[in-house]
């Protein structure tokens, strides 16, 4: 998602010119994709990559001190604090400190108990998952939490009486759990229907919610009640207190915090601009922390107030053709020619050497190349070939009109393309796409929303024509949740619309094994079909960057710091951040 060779001063200078040009108007009046690439290697750029040693960098170097804020900047709004509807990463930030689940993830990918007194004991035909939960876990209001509040968390993203909760799990739940157990008020046991290898690993990371505070709530009313934008009793290291929407969440310290309590009084999460407005709070200490924007890394890691955090994440940034059947572009996107044509005319390496300042690598497969599946010899392979990309389209009848835009029967080659308002590199890349698109004879129209609102386009709403996001991965190469055909149901993360019985056995294979050999040949194959059939090609791999003022200490390091499976869902590492002037 080679940086040894130190900027030169020219180099330098077109940089800076470039950051001058780095908002959306003015790279698309000033600058295409080829001449910011151009630009940029004719000075012979390069940056330097910015590391975090493990026992160093912001690790504790003061005694830890209780008390004082910590202010996280990002650039979207989270959507909900239900970790049972939670389908966004900025939603799961603020959830994981909210409420916590049965198993966390280490920065590795290893699995940990957390509300379990330890890893599920399976059975010998791996159909049967006993949870044991810890005897001093409680919610917030003092009353311990049970294997009644686990079923019926679950149940909320399982059971048929709860069918309305518009839950992106409810897919892969229904395939293969066959009922949920309470065999105690400690032990809860899943059945399930056949072997499912990655259970543990993406099922028993959901935050549980409080039975008796949700248990009246009608199906539909799970979806709209106040307790989704403002919750009573939680879990978490911290508690609620207000969501100022569009400008910031605040929480506050669990005192009754089962593992103790956290050092901090109070955390905020702030909605800022975009990736330049977090660089710039870093810097004057408006913001304590936050991911950086690639295109602020040079000028951020220079600062001697901060500290930056660069590490391989599972994220890949992609785009989607919507191949819903009630989609008005859908025959156009069908042809699977259009499809691998269009990927063909962009020049993904500029795209990630210009937009991401080589902060990512272009991406051979839907694999992320930190998992034990990833086949970096995945095919085909799409290089950069405008020729290519005509001759296609030529061949599979669409031709220019006099305004050089391609039509066949009568449809011409135009769509949309969506992503959200505030992400720099997305509102470029669009730009670049639209630019290489235009090269070919396609009309592509960049459009901004809120996140929030693309989250909903792609899990519910689907009038889009193409999306551009970022995908996060648990550790386990399971990607049935993006292209699985059960998960084009409502609320689920297939929201492009593919569907293709031999993608399904292959991905209901792969997890019906416990042999990872067998696993890795199956999930060798899924990579080769997405390469040919490209529904929601990758673009890049993007890395994860951090940075944090020097006041921040106790995040990196050790099992829970910032890593490539930590810096969403529950963070762990925040029960052992402080601020070392303790303000």
């Amino acid at each position: 998602m080679s940086r040894d060779q130190a900027p030169g001063e020219e180099g330098y200078r077109k940089f800076e010119d470039f950051l001058k040009h780095w908002s959306r108007r003015d790279f698309m009046k000033n600058i295409s994709i080829g001449a910011a690439y151009t630009a940029f290697l004719a000075g012979g750029v390069e940056f330097m990559e910015a590391c975090a040693n493990a026992g160093s960098g912001n690790g504790p170097s003061v005694a830890a001190k209780k008390g004082g804020h910590l202010t996280q900047g990002s650039i979207s709004d989270i959507k909900s604090m239900n970790p049972v509807l939670q389908s966004d990463t900025a939603s799961a930030e603020v959830i994981g400190l909210l409420y916590d689940s049965l198993m966390n993830t280490t920065a590795s990918g290893e699995l940990r108990p957390l509300l379990a007194k330890e890893l599920p004991k399976t059975s010998s035909d791996g159909l049967t998952y006993t949870i044991t939960l810890r005897d001093n876990i409680k919610w917030t209001d003092g009353s311990p939490i049970t294997a009644d509040d686990v079923k019926f968390t679950y149940d909320l993203m399982f059971d048929p009486q709860y069918k309305a909760v518009n839950s992106p799990r409810r897919g892969d739940l229904e395939t293969y759990v066959q009922s949920i157990t309470v065999k105690d008020a400690k032990t809860v046991v899943f059945q399930l229907k056949k072997v499912y290898a990655p259970f543990a690993v993406n099922q028993l990371q959901y935050g549980i919610l409080p039975k008796k505070v949700w248990g009246s709530l009608s199906p539909t009313d799970v979806n709209t009640t106040d307790l989704n934008t403002a919750p009573t009793v939680t879990s978490g290291i911290f508690k609620f207190q207000k969501w100022d929407k569009g400008q910031q969440v605040t929480l506050t310290r669990n005192d009754s915090y089962w593992q103790g309590a956290p050092y901090l009084d109070t955390f905020i999460y702030k909605v800022v601009a975009d990736g330049v407005a977090i660089g710039n709070q870093l810097k004057t200490g408006e913001i304590d922390m936050g991911q950086i924007d690639p295109a602020v890394l040079a000028d951020v890691q220079g600062n001697p107030d901060l500290q930056i955090v660069n590490f391989p994440v599972a994220i890949f940034t992609f785009y989607a053709y919507n191949q819903n059947a009630t989609a008005k572009v859908a025959q156009m996107f069908s042809d699977k020619a259009v499809r691998q044509a269009l990927l063909y005319a962009i020049d993904r390496q500029g795209m990630a050497d210009s937009l991401y300042f080589k902060q990512a690598v272009v991406a051979t497969s839907s694999m992320p190349p930190v998992s034990w599946a990833y086949n970096k010899d995945a095919k085909p392979q799409y290089p950069h070939d405008v020729a290519k990309a005509n001759s296609m389209l030529d061949a599979a009848g669409w031709t220019k009109g006099a305004d050089g835009i391609r039509a066949k029967g009568g449809q011409k080659l135009s769509f949309t393309m969506i992503t959200n308002a505030g992400n720099k590199v997305r509102e470029n890349s669009l730009v670049a796409m639209q630019d290489a698109w235009k090269q070919i004879g396609v009309d592509a129209t960049p459009k901004l929303i809120t996140f929030p609102q693309l989250v909903a386009q792609i899990t519910n709403d689907r009038s889009y024509d193409v999306f551009l996001v970022g995908f996060s991965w648990q550790a386990d190469p399971d990607q049935s949740a993006l292209w699985h055909s059960r998960n084009t149901a409502a609320g689920g993360f297939n929201g492009f619309g593919y569907k293709s019985s031999n993608m399904d056995k292959i991905l209901d294979d792969a997890v019906a094994t416990l042999d990872q050999s067998k696993r890795k040949q199956l999930y060798f194959q899924m990579q080769d079909i997405l390469n040919d059939e490209v529904p929601a090609p990758i673009l890049v791999f993007n890395k994860g960057i951090w940075g944090m003022t020097k006041r921040v200490q106790g995040v990196t390091g050790g099992d829970f710091g910032l890593g490539t499976y930590t810096q969403f869902q529950n963070k762990a590492w925040m029960k052992s951040a402080f601020v070392a002037d303790g303000k």
